[in-house]
C-alpha cells in the first residue's frame, strides 16, 4: 500500500505540471499539494532520476525528456491505428474474414484495432481486449522479438486441447517465427479457429505491433497461400508508413 501511496503522489507531482505552471520549487509546490517539504522533495528527487523531470540551475523543476519518450510511443500508437485502419478494412473486404491489429503488453496482446469482413465469425475481441498471447498468432509474432527471459515467465494454460503448454516447444517456434516473419495460432485460442499473423515494424526497425487475419479453419486452409501473401503485403505498407525502411533501419531477417 506503501508503495500505491507514493505512486499515486509522484503522479500528483507530475500533473502539477502544465502550461501555467511549468516549473516548481520544493516548497511552492509542497504549499500547492499540501504534503510536507520533505515528501515533495523526495518525490522530485526520483522524479529527477528517472528522467522525468529535470532540474534547472536556479534549482527549479521542469518536465524532462523522460515525459517526452513516453507522449512519443502515445502518439505512435495512435498514429499506428491511424496508418492501419485503412489498410486493415482493404485487407477485410478482400478477403471477408476479421483483420486484428495488436500489440503486447506484459505477455498479453491487447487488441487496439479490429475490423470485420463480410464472412466474419462472431469472436470475443473488442478494442481493449487482453488475451493470453503465448496462444494466439498476433500474440505470438510480437513474443518472438522480446527477450527470452521474458517469455520464460509466461504461465502456459490450455485454452484449448491444440493450446502449447510446454515452454521449450513455445520457445522453438518463437525462433521459426522470428526466422520466418509469420506466426499462426492453429485453432490454439478457439477450436476451429486458425490465424494468422505478421510484424509491423516503426523506423527504427523495432516490432511495434501485429496484424492477423482470423477465420473458420475450413475457409483458411483452403486460402492460405493468397492470405498469406495479402497480409504481408499489408503489413509492408503499414511498416512503409510507420518509416520503416530495411536499410535504414539495419533490418535483419532473424529480428
Amino acid at each position: 500500500m506503501k508503495t500505491l501511496s507514493s505512486l499515486s503522489k509522484g503522479m500528483e507531482v507530475l500533473m502539477s505540471f502544465t502550461m501555467e505552471n511549468s516549473e516548481w520549487g520544493v516548497r511552492e509546490l509542497a504549499n500547492h499539494l499540501g504534503y510536507p517539504r520533505s515528501t515533495v522533495q523526495m518525490l522530485l528527487k526520483t522524479l529527477k532520476d528517472t528522467g522525468l523531470l529535470i532540474q534547472t540551475p536556479n534549482r527549479r523543476y521542469r518536465l524532462g525528456w523522460g515525459v517526452f519518450e513516453l507522449a512519443g510511443v502515445f502518439l505512435a500508437q495512435l498514429e499506428l491505428r491511424k496508418v492501419a485502419l485503412p489498410v486493415m478494412k482493404k485487407l477485410a473486404d478482400a478477403i471477408g474474414e476479421i483483420v486484428h491489429l495488436g500489440v503486447l503488453d506484459d505477455g498479453q496482446v491487447i487488441y487496439v484495432e479490429k475490423v470485420e469482413g463480410s464472412k466474419s465469425i462472431p469472436l470475443i475481441t473488442r478494442l481493449g481486449l487482453r488475451y493470453p498471447a503465448y496462444c494466439t498468432a498476433v500474440g505470438k509474432v510480437l513474443l518472438a522479438h522480446v527477450r527470452e527471459e521474458q517469455t520464460m515467465k509466461l504461465d502456459l494454460v490450455p485454452m484449448t486441447p491444440e493450446t502449447i503448454v510446454d515452454i521449450r516447444t513455445l520457445q522453438e517456434e518463437l525462433a521459426q517465427i522470428r526466422s520466418k516473419g509469420i506466426a499462426y495460432d492453429r485453432e490454439e485460442a478457439v477450436s476451429g479457429l486458425t490465424c494468422i499473423a505478421v510484424p509491423i515494424r516503426d523506423f527504427t526497425g523495432e516490432v511495434i505491433a501485429g496484424i492477423s487475419i482470423s477465420a473458420p479453419t475450413i475457409r483458411f486452409k483452403q486460402r492460405e497461400k493468397q492470405w498469406t501473401e495479402m497480409i504481408i503485403k499489408a503489413s509492408k505498407e503499414i511498416s512503409s508508413e510507420m518509416g520503416f525502411f530495411r536499410k535504414a533501419a539495419g533490418y535483419r531477417k532473424n529480428g
